[in-house]
């Protein structure tokens, strides 16, 4: 049974923890395995909207979710963003072997399913040794597809280890040192732990490198191929003063050098997304111990708009921020606009997904060529029935709600008999090369602008952009005829369209 947490204390259900930000804010503990009773649950924070837009998913290793919640805002900043947050435990584990895999596939579907998440839009997370299993996880999910539910977008590793090879013989340093005594007890915790599960690092290598995100000593790519269509983040306190200072470790006694190595190999191989972030404060614990290994570093904030725009996820309040999964240029003089369908200016068509518009500079001067002429992109949601009697249906309930919303906002008077509503007729015809379909047809529509009917023509192009979930369809709307050289114009944009993913 699912467990929620409140601040109310007669409620039936089972209160463990309740943030002091975001107002109805909860914590539900979910169980997904009933044969593990320690580690068989997470802990989800659904958005304050309820809807549900994307899902991050942080682990950790060798502590309980509960245990993060103190130390991070990540929940409450996702909490106002449209995100679900999960936290979820590995368990007393470092290693990314078959059992912690399969465990991790079983937690994501479990998310997908109970949440209804779009499985294109997770992003994975890890603190410490968990962000080490992230990270390979992803790259797992991207070398062997079919094997996995979902192929993470984004992933962040909080103060992780890249590099197993890196882990092993910055541990081996710390128990010859032995300087700092809980140092040295995690270096002989993490070294009794790899021996018995991989063996030796001098005898077994190879159990390493097929477990290790990273080899920062191999010189061909290794694993972290796997990572360049993914958006990557390793976040670290990179004071080092404070590090020799408080701990006696130089830089190679840290996981930076790796971290800075494998980002430095995603760039130069052309991955733009692979970012190093140095933190903007010092480490610190909920207890106020200094510590470089704490979640703090992470800019909560910084962080969850980073994974929004990963995820490609729209908000209709900062439109031309989104970054698009695609390449939709802007001819030049032309301007752009961008919304959700159904949305404020479009609240009755039934098609559903994000409007980017593309407006040449005459479109409201009487006296253009341009005039009320406009090319759409519409990447609309997938699984939707796209036809010419949805085409027709949809276009007009667009332009009657365009015209009813300027009738307000420009406040016009409209003479008595004049026609406002809208007549569309469109009709499937031979699809253009590289379309999967093409439709043509006019739009009969009242001219606010000049006060007069005026008809448009319109084609209807139907695309598809490979394995996305989504459908491009691009209209080329003006009322000129198809001859005149302005169709040129209105479809040099979605001649430049390419797919990003």
């Amino acid at each position: 049974m699912n467990q929620k947490i409140f601040l109310l204390p007669l409620c039936v259900v089972v209160f463990l923890f309740a943030p002091a930000t975001g107002s109805g804010q909860f914590i539900e503990k979910i169980p997904f395995d009933a044969a593990d009773s320690t580690n068989g649950y997470y802990l989800a924070i659904p958005p304050a909207s309820h809807t549900i837009s994307g899902a991050l998913v942080f682990f950790c290793s060798f502590r309980t979710p509960e245990n993060l919640l103190p130390e991070t805002r990540l929940h409450n900043v996702a909490f106002a963003n449209d995100l679900l947050t999960v936290y979820v435990s590995l368990g007393k584990t470092m290693l990314a072997d078959d059992a912690i895999i399969t465990r991790m596939n079983a937690v994501l579907q479990h998310v997908a399913a109970k949440y209804k998440v779009d499985t294109a839009r997770f992003a994975l997370g890890g603190y410490d040794i968990a962000g080490t299993i992230a990270l390979r996880f992803t790259e797992l999910a991207y070398e062997h597809p079919a094997q996995f539910p979902i192929q993470p977008k984004a992933v962040f590793g909080v103060a992780s280890f890249v590099d197993l090879f890196g882990l092993y013989r910055s541990s081996e340093r710390q128990l010859k040192r032995n300087y700092f005594p809980p140092t040295t007890a995690d270096a002989r915790l993490t070294l009794d732990l790899m021996t018995k599960e991989l063996g030796t690092l001098t005898d077994h290598p190879e159990n390493y490198k097929k477990l290790s995100p990273f080899y920062r000593d191999e010189e061909t790519p290794g694993n972290e191929q796997f990572l360049k269509s993914v958006a990557l983040r390793l976040y670290y306190d990179t004071d080092i003063a404070w590090q020799l200072n408080a701990r006696r470790n130089s830089l190679y006694d840290t996981n930076i050098p790796d971290a800075t190595e494998l980002v430095d190999r995603l760039l130069l191989a052309g991955d733009a997304n692979a970012e190093f972030i140095s933190s903007k404060w010092p480490g610190t614990r909920s207890n106020g111990a200094r510590n470089a290994n704490s979640l703090n570093i992470v800019d909560e904030t910084d962080c969850i708009q980073w994974i929004i725009k990963k995820l490609h996820i729209f908000n209709p309040a900062n439109p031309l921020a989104w970054e698009a999964p695609y390449q939709f240029p802007i001819l030049d003089k032309w301007r752009m606009e961008r919304a959700m369908l159904p949305g404020p200016f479009a609240s009755h068509v039934t098609i559903r997904g994000i409007e980017d518009i593309r407006f040449p500079p005459g479109w409201g001067d009487a006296n253009s060529d341009e005039y009320w002429s406009v090319a759409y992109l519409l990447w609309l949601d997938g699984g939707q029935k796209i036809d010419a009697g949805v085409v027709q249906n949809n276009l007009k309930l667009y332009y009657d709600d365009l015209i009813a919303g300027a009738r307000i906002r420009r406040n016009l008077k409209i003479a008595p008999g004049v026609i406002t509503h809208v007549q569309v007729t469109i009709k499937k015809i031979k699809a253009e090369p590289d379309d999967l379909e093409t439709y043509s047809g006019v739009i009969n529509m009242f001219d606010y602008l000049g006060q007069k009917p005026i008809a448009l023509n319109c084609l209807v192009h139907v695309k598809t952009c490979g394995a996305q979930d989504h459908i491009p369809v691009f209209f080329e709307i003006s009322p000129k005829p198809f001859d005149h050289p302005l169709w040129q114009e209105l479809r040099k944009s979605k001649q430049k369209f390419t797919c990003v993913e």
